[in-house]
């Protein structure tokens, strides 16, 4: 039996099919009341006739709708029921999927331009902050399903780019791509770390957040790259000096790339230091020592992250050692280990500067300290930490997201 609602949109349908075949080789000029009021004859008009024809017959609009299998995946990770959720959704096809985002597509176009309107009010209320978390959870799935991981990510994207023009969604889909590179980049997905945060400053650009963690990636592809050239006089006619001279060029442009990105960064917002920090790093790596001892210096002045501080006197010390300054190098990496005693980063590096000092004593004694706490890991050293930047902590704000999603 049909519904109410389904026979009133076959008769606006029926309607304005009818009225489109007499309009056919007509004005495309709309008829007023008077020229309705002509055409019917002034011997049938009543005032309540007039009354009538002088008021707009409305069609309502005909929402998009999502599917019930789909709402009720939705429904269920709404309560928290994220593995049941992400099964059902599994359960969808390819065809469904792209149906289900095509529907939400819909709906924000509306809603963005008729606001009040029934569809405004419908988006605000649907659990689209839900749906891109489930699609989240469907791509990085083990599981097998009817629609692949990548459609799932596909999905996921096309959402985050609906909510980035809500005002009441932007933020939430912004930490969401800060998150999802931050994953990736720390399971060692490194291109596919960088197509994220790409993605992410091409939706947000202005995001200080986001350039920090594309310059983080940018840095560390270059940094792990660099070729080992090999000791005494080298060929270069040989393939493998060829190799490696194209190798650092590659390396110097992500470089390169790292240094304009974190710039950008600070510029966004200067009170992030760890970009600031970053910034000094990648400038001592291009060759440019004042650029570098400014920003570790400015990084020193202002922060109070005690990892932060750690690596910039870390970073400072090899910039002294680098200008043969042996004694302002061994007071930075003391400073370093005053504030983590058990990091083997700052002991190795102080035992090497006292080395060069010619203090071959105290240089082992470094090394056997460093060496005593070998597999410690009561506390993390921040430099072994340093490559992966913005992805530690990655799946904890995840997690946060999917809880935000589940309010």
């Amino acid at each position: 039996m049909e519904s109410s609602a389904v026979r009133q949109g076959r008769r606006c349908s029926g309607a304005e099919a009818r009225f489109r075949r007499r309009a056919i080789g007509t004005s495309a000029r709309p008829k007023s009341p008077a020229d309705k009021l002509a055409a019917v004859g002034p011997r049938y008009v009543t005032p309540g006739v007039a009354l009538l024809l002088a008021l707009p017959v409305p069609c309502p609009a005909q929402p998009a709708v999502l599917s019930p299998p789909y709402e009720a995946a939705l429904r269920r990770y709404v309560s928290g029921d994220r593995d049941g959720a992400v099964a059902a959704a599994a359960a969808l096809s390819e065809r469904e999927l792209r149906e289900q985002v095509e529907a939400l597509r819909s709906l924000w176009k509306r809603a963005r331009v008729c606001a009040p309107c029934a569809e405004s009010v419908a988006w605000q209320q649907a659990p689209v902050p839900a749906a891109l978390m489930l699609h989240t959870d469907c791509s990085l799935s083990t599981g097998r399903g009817r629609t692949s991981a990548r459609s799932h990510e596909s999905a996921a994207v096309a959402i985050a780019t609906l909510m980035k023009d809500d005002p009441a969604r932007h933020a939430f889909a912004r930490r969401w791509y800060e998150a999802v590179a931050g994953v990736v980049q720390g399971e060692n997905r490194w291109g596919e770390a960088l197509d994220w945060a790409e993605r992410g400053i091409e939706a947000f650009p202005s995001s200080a957040e986001l350039l920090l963690a594309l310059g983080a990636i940018e840095e560390t592809i270059g940094a792990e790259a660099t070729p080992r050239w090999p000791e005494g006089l080298v060929d270069p006619n040989a393939r493998q000096t060829q190799l490696n001279l194209a190798r650092l060029l590659e390396v110097r442009e992500h470089l390169q790339r790292a240094h304009r990105v974190l710039r950008d960064a600070v510029a966004a917002d200067p009170s992030l230091l760890e970009a600031r920090l970053r910034l000094g790093r990648v400038a001592w790596r291009l060759g440019k020592p004042a650029e570098a001892r400014v920003a570790l210096a400015e990084v020193l002045a202002r922060s109070r992250a005690r990892d932060t501080v750690f690596l910039a006197h870390l970073f400072l010390g090899r910039l002294h050692e680098d200008a043969d300054r042996l004694d302002d190098a061994a007071r930075s990496y003391e400073a370093a280990l005053a504030l983590h005693t058990r990091c083997q980063s700052a002991r190795l590096a102080l035992s090497h500067v006292l080395w060069r000092r010619g203090d071959p004593t105290g240089a082992r004694r470094e090394v056997e300290a460093a060496l005593e706490r070998t597999g410690d890991r009561r506390e993390r050293d921040p430099f072994w930490q340093y490559p992966w930047g913005s992805a530690v902590g990655a799946e904890e704000r995840l997690e946060t997201l999917r809880r935000e999603a589940s309010s």
